[in-house]
């Protein structure tokens, strides 16, 4: 048995012996290693915000990824005042996973994000409204809006356009369910424009 093992170990010995390491060398394919070159500085995002789930260790980011947000326009509707003149709401729901804070925009407005609509009447004239979210929006919030008075009488009134975040200040990397449009003729005093996604 003894003269067995050192059989194999000989004929294993001379099997090693004829190999070579070649190394690493760089090629087409494989033409970087992390071992010969330096690592590249990675953007810091501070935390803005606290919020809860925390995701930071001692202050900064354990992630890479800047915060990431999912505005979510669920309805928008409309009400008549008595003067005739027509009040547009809009409801936003935060989706994604880190809270939405409250910012200066260039406007010199201090919110979270702005939310536009565009009134058109029959005649072809077209009002635009916003309204801005004054405080920061946790995750899964839902946020109710309501726009100003419009100039043009309800009756008037053909479609109703509205777009969360024209000014595209919350990352919100996909922006396909921020905008709701309503088509039709309010008639009556107690009109109907709603739309809910």
């Amino acid at each position: 048995m003894r003269s067995m093992n050192v059989l194999v170990l000989a004929g294993m010995a001379a099997l090693l012996s004829g190999c070579q390491f070649a190394g690493y060398y760089p090629n087409d394919r494989y033409g970087s290693s992390m071992y010969t070159e330096d690592i590249p500085p990675r953007k810091v995002y501070f935390p803005i915000v606290l919020k809860f789930p925390d995701d930071t260790m001692f202050f900064f980011p354990a992630s890479e990824d800047p915060p990431q947000a999912d505005l979510n326009l669920t309805s928008i509707g409309c009400y008549v005042q008595g003067d005739g003149a027509l009040l547009v709401t809009a409801r936003v729901r935060n989706q994604g996973s880190a809270i939405v804070p409250a910012i200066p925009f260039m406007t010199g407005d201090l919110g979270a994000f702005r939310v536009a609509a565009v009134v058109r009447t029959a005649g072809g004239a077209q009002e635009r409204l916003y309204v801005v979210q004054a405080v920061p929006v946790p995750v899964a919030n839902t946020v109710s809006f309501v726009f100003g008075p419009t100039r043009a009488r309800a009756s008037e009134v053909v479609a109703v356009d509205v777009v969360v975040d024209p000014d595209h200040v919350v990352p919100d990397p996909l922006r396909d369910n921020n905008t709701l449009s309503w088509r039709g003729t309010l008639q009556g005093a107690s009109p109907q424009c709603t739309v809910a996604r």
